[in-house]
């Protein structure tokens, strides 16, 4: 299928299986539920099921089942498992007996989260080759271009061919900085679990680092060491930028700890409608109950004003904290309409979905996480500590052969140093599920004034 990118669809199999079931087990039609992942379902899946709903409704097929079944014949065959879940949940939907349709649906979720699962640690492992080039390509190449090389030119080793600065200066910051950059481009496109959506109005949190011009300038004309430039022009601006930043990261969290609420009370709140309460009740007990969350308040406070309304109360109080659990209530709501024990079922069935999802997503993140952090500790630490250390080691050695080192040296490596903060926060960004803007901005802010003010230590130290 044109436009669809397999591994992507894949890690939206989990979601889209959720979505029908949901639909499927309150009593709607499979058309109905097509439909519903063709309005609201994430962005590849959208635009196959889009397709399904386009062919039915301009009778280029005689029904959702047929055309259904023909966009998926043409999944790419890395994606045979969102092949194998939909079909799963279409075969469900055809089923007159409960006990098979909650097997089926069972079955698909499962067969959705192994694909999952295998395409995560199949992308992990991946990794090893790309990070380790530019572990070398980050540290190792600077500290041989700006140290070992001039020193072994000082004997004459290298011939009559000389030693060029503006050669190595050009090497440093324009040819390995390019090289690092296609590394990471590279690793972006191929990590189909990045969620973060890039707009301009992100970028209006770039602003406050544009003091660091005028701070330049100030250093400057008073005299100021150029090799402190970049720590004193950098360092300000980046902590106003944190804390202009640090609500809107906060907001960020904390709608994600509220969502992980809604998720892991959808079980409790399935058990509880299936032990006779009903589903308003039972939403407001199981989410109030949770310490420190605010989403139990306004669906309480939505279901006293809704006058009846509790389909469109629940949309208004989940839907700003996730649309996936807004989705997955009202569709549990209108199951109760008609039998409150099969709506505790469904809300059980549910719950256990979304926290086998949450499992698997989790145990993805750790693998990763020990990759994250060695790239991140490279950058703030231990490349400082290199290349500080290797500048301290060159001026001696200098002074005791006569070969002249440029003055520039510390300039260069700092301004290397906030090269390489920029490309290990959009790196570090671009190897978990928020790709965005605003992540790697924060990352890049937290990063660079500590590996900056470990640089200036280091290579004031005196050898």
């Amino acid at each position: 299928m044109k436009g669809v990118e397999p591994l992507r669809l894949l890690n939206e199999c989990p979601t889209v299986v959720g979505i029908m079931t949901a639909t499927i087990g309150s009593g709607g039609s499979i058309d109905t539920a097509v439909r519903e992942v063709a309005a609201k379902g994430p962005p590849q899946s959208r635009r196959v099921f889009t397709d399904v709903v386009r062919m039915v409704d301009s009778k280029g097929s005689p029904d959702v089942q047929t055309s259904l079944r023909d966009a998926m014949s043409t999944i790419p065959e890395r994606a045979s498992g969102y092949r194998r879940a939909v079909l799963m949940c279409l075969t469900a939907s055809e089923s007159s007996d409960r006990d098979e349709r909650a097997r089926l649906i069972n079955d698909a979720s499962d067969t959705a989260l192994n694909a999952v699962k295998d395409m995560g640690e199949s992308y992990s492992a991946s990794l090893t080759i790309p990070c380790m080039v530019v572990f070398g390509l980050g540290i190792m190449a600077p500290m041989v271009l700006m140290s070992i090389l001039p020193i072994l030119g000082m004997g004459g080793m290298f011939g009559s061919i000389p030693i060029d600065g503006g050669i190595i200066t050009t090497v440093v910051l324009l040819v390995i900085p390019s090289a690092i950059t296609m590394m990471v481009v590279t690793i972006r496109s191929k990590n189909p679990f990045i969620t973060g959506k890039t707009s301009l109005h992100d970028f209006r949190h770039c602003i406050p680092m544009l003091i660091a011009i005028p701070l330049s300038a100030v250093h400057l004309s008073g005299g100021g060491d150029p090799g402190g430039l970049f720590l004193f022009a950098i360092t300000p601006s980046a902590m106003v930028t944190v804390i202009l930043m640090i609500g809107d990261m906060m907001d960020d969290r904390r709608r994600t700890r509220e969502a992980m609420v809604v998720r892991d009370s959808v079980f409790d709140i399935g058990n509880r409608m299936m032990g006779g309460e009903n589903l308003e009740s039972a939403s407001v007990n199981s989410l109030r109950c949770r310490r420190g969350s605010t989403v139990g308040m306004s669906v309480s406070r939505e279901l006293a004003l809704c006058r009846g309304d509790v389909g469109g109360a629940l949309q208004r109080s989940l839907e700003p904290v996730s649309e996936e659990m807004s989705s997955a209530m009202v569709n549990v709501f209108r199951c109760s309409e008609e039998d409150l024990t099969d709506a505790g079922r469904l809300a059980v069935t549910l719950g256990r979905q979304f926290q086998n999802i949450d499992s698997t997503r989790k145990g993805l993140e750790l693998k990763l996480k020990s990759m994250t952090d060695m790239m991140v500790g490279t950058s703030m630490l231990f490349a400082p500590l290199v290349l500080g250390l290797s500048l301290s080691m060159l001026e001696p050695l200098s002074g005791m052969s006569g070969y002249d080192v440029s003055g520039a040296t510390e300039e260069v490596l700092g301004l290397y140093l906030v090269e390489l903060s920029a490309l290990i926060s959009v790196l570090t960004c671009s190897l978990g599920t928020d790709g965005g803007v605003r992540g790697m901005l924060f990352r890049f802010c937290l990063m660079c004034p500590v590996s900056l003010l470990a640089f200036s230590i280091c290579s004031s130290v005196m050898l």
